[in-house]
């Protein structure tokens, strides 16, 4: 079976149109309509004969996931969860922000890192989402609210173990045969296993790095990320300065606080040591409870009181504000509900 449309580079879409007997303007055309106008329905691509929009809608279905659930917060926040043909279920996620909306997708069904703490990997990883699948939650999403600002893949899985499929449909939302979006504007979560950053600075895309920690120190790290178990946090760290290097962009550390694990003021005074002097921010996440996990979130004094021992050494510090507090928040939860009512 030839790739999906969605699985090519916006670049290919012509010689996959003369395939189908089409004018090669017209498969550059498609690509303007799908990646940087969201149109996913054949029918309203008007510059198409009608003819080769009933062959596309036969044999190049744009969108093959359906939305299994929904659920919105109050906040405008919104939670999909779509159920792919074979019967794998992503979630995809749409955020209101002070400078416009930001979507928020999954690349994996499942995820193989199992953290402690997160519903997407208690069941383990299912499969890999392929560049079409990962594109058509933005699509999807797209359809859903309308334009967005920024991208983050940040949803079910982790990039960096599923980079060629990631790397490509972001190329596809960036390329400006395709969406013509800004690099600049998205931004990749991973818990960089072995050669995930390199080949992230070889693609050379000003895409920006969060960086998944979550504990100031190995021991801890490897208990709570268990798919990191043979990197040290020193080396990753070191391969994330070499990201900056190479492309200019400070890096996002990303760290869960759950009460009486890693949100002691000792744990920060690591924290702070383990990286002063490098170019990052740290985001830290309050913990969004998920059922049947004893994890916790820290009362805010606590995680104030965490912040300010960061910003004491001179590290850049956002404390995030919790979004959809109606939705399922954490990362996995709705899939999780789906699969233990089926």
């Amino acid at each position: 079976m030839s790739a999906r449309l969605l699985d090519l580079p916006p670049g290919d879409w012509p010689g996959r149109f003369e395939a189908l007997g089409a004018a090669a303007y017209q498969g550059a055309s498609a690509a303007h309509w799908v990646l940087r106008r969201g149109v996913t329905d054949w029918d309203s691509m008007s510059d198409l004969s009608a003819a080769l929009r009933r062959r596309l809608a036969a044999e190049e279905p744009l969108r093959t996931a359906q939305v299994e659930r929904r659920s919105g917060a109050s906040d405008g926040a919104l939670k999909l969860l779509l159920r792919y043909p074979d019967g794998a279920s992503a979630e995809a996620v749409g955020m209101p922000g002070t400078r416009g909306r930001t979507v928020c997708i999954s690349t994996q069904v499942g995820c193989p890192v199992r953290c402690s703490f997160c519903a997407s990997g208690l069941e383990g990883l299912e499969r890999n989402l392929t560049a079409g699948e990962i594109l058509e939650q933005v699509l999807v999403l797209r359809q859903e609210q309308g334009e967005f600002h920024r991208l983050v893949v940040m949803g079910m899985g982790d990039a960096g173990f599923n980079l060629d499929a990631t790397l490509a449909a972001l190329d596809a939302l960036i390329a400006p045969a395709g969406g013509g979006f800004s690099a600049r504007r998205i931004t990749v979560s991973t818990v960089a296993p072995a050669g995930a950053l390199a080949r992230i600075a070889a693609w050379g895309r000003p895409v920006t790095l969060a960086l998944s920690v979550h504990a100031p120190d190995d021991a801890l790290r490897h208990e709570l990320v268990p798919g990191v178990r043979r990197r040290r946090l020193e080396e990753t760290l070191e391969e994330a300065d070499r990201l900056f290097a190479a492309a200019g962009r400070e890096y996002t550390v990303e760290y869960v606080l759950l009460r009486g694990v890693n949100d002691a003021p000792r744990q920060a005074q690591a924290l702070a040591h383990l990286l002063q002097g490098r170019r990052c921010h740290v985001n830290l996440i309050p913990y969004n409870p998920v059922a049947g996990l004893d994890y916790h979130r820290p009362e805010r004094a606590a995680q104030d009181a965490f912040a300010e021992a960061l910003r004491r050494a001179s590290l850049s510090v956002t404390l995030r504000r919790s979004l959809g507090g109606a939705v399922d928040a954490a990362c996995g939860q709705l899939r999780r509900r789906a699969l233990t009512l089926s």
